[in-house]
């Protein structure tokens, strides 16, 4: 649930920050998978949001290239968060440079020889997305494998991947703390992304970014449960007590079908085990009764057991259920 709501946070903050410099794409399909599953896709605009609305380090990152995959881990990165995002990129980059070339064909954006033109090339190659990985922390064994370099000329915690792998890792938590950095401090782990947004309350009310920055803060009830109350609008307040009711509600729906899935799992192995007839009503109404922590525990025990009897004490011992 947390890992959820971080990801819904994510996509939203990056949207809210970028909306006057470009396009937002989420949820790009590639594959049949859910976790080759492109979250964020930034398509740049040509106009002067950059200079208007200046985001610091976040603004040199996503001018890398005109096409940028934002991807964000809110803990350490591991070895296969990088296969996989390595794995989406080349599947979606498949897809569209075939897409791509048949248009520029159609529309005889040719050579004489038959061949696409420079320009055409140039307009492909600009739709071919350079990916940055945004992680809170990456240990310096994982650089190494992946043979990331530094970024000198980017600061502290910017490393890139070799080039054939358009890739880069940003360490939001090697970063330098400076109003360079706030916007994607917010990323971070909580107590650096309070830091963060606490330095953007401070900016100027007419900035554009700051405002939306802080609704979509609100929307999500991010950051904001310690800041004291008088600094939000009574709607605020009353939005983010709607907000907590309703996250209140989903989290408890999701253990809920957690949970029935833990006991269907515990009764499909009773059946295996000792026979269809063993489930009977009472053993049902017993095995309702424990927490998930208890039928993880039992469905281990019981793959052990060798006698029904044994089972059965187990589900009606009091101090158990």
């Amino acid at each position: 649930m947390a890992q959820y709501k971080h990801d819904r946070f994510f996509k939203f903050y990056i949207q809210s920050l970028y909306k006057t410099k470009g396009d937002t794409l989420q949820n790009i399909q590639v594959h049949n998978d859910e976790d080759l599953e492109i979250d964020l896709m930034f398509i740049v605009q040509e106009n002067f949001g950059w200079q208007q609305e200046n985001l610091g380090l976040f603004d040199q990152l996503m001018q890398e290239h005109p096409t940028i995959i934002i991807e964000h881990y809110s803990s350490y990165l591991e070895e296969t968060d990088i296969s996989k995002s390595i794995t989406r990129k080349n599947l979606y980059w498949t897809q569209k440079q075939k897409q791509l070339v048949e248009n520029a064909k159609t529309k005889q954006e040719l050579k004489a020889s038959g061949r696409l033109s420079k320009q055409a090339k140039q307009q492909i190659e600009n739709q071919n997305p350079f990916t940055w990985i945004l992680t809170v922390n990456c240990s310096e064994k994982l650089l190494n494998l992946c043979n990331a370099q530094p970024a000198s000329e980017l600061g502290a915690g910017i490393y890139r991947l070799p080039q054939i792998l358009r890739m880069g890792i940003v360490i939001i938590e090697q970063l330098v703390d400076s109003s360079d950095t706030i916007w994607l401090k917010m990323l971070g782990e909580s107590e650096s992304a309070k830091l963060a947004f606490q330095s953007i309350k401070q900016l100027s009310p007419e900035r554009r970014e700051k405002n939306d920055i802080i609704s979509a803060c609100i929307k999500y009830c991010v950051y904001l449960r310690d800041i004291p109350t008088d600094n939000l609008t009574p709607e605020d307040q009353d939005f983010m007590r709607t907000m907590a009711e309703i996250d209140a509600w989903y989290e408890a729906e999701i253990n809920k079908a957690e949970l029935k899935g833990k006991i269907q799992l515990a009764s499909t192995i009773i059946r295996a085990k000792f026979g269809d007839e063993t489930l009977t009503p009472k053993i049902a109404s017993q095995l309702q009764k424990l927490n998930a922590k208890q039928l993880d525990d039992f469905t281990v025990a019981m793959l052990n057991w060798q006698q029904q009897e044994e089972m059965e004490e187990w589900l009606t011992h009091d101090e158990k259920v």
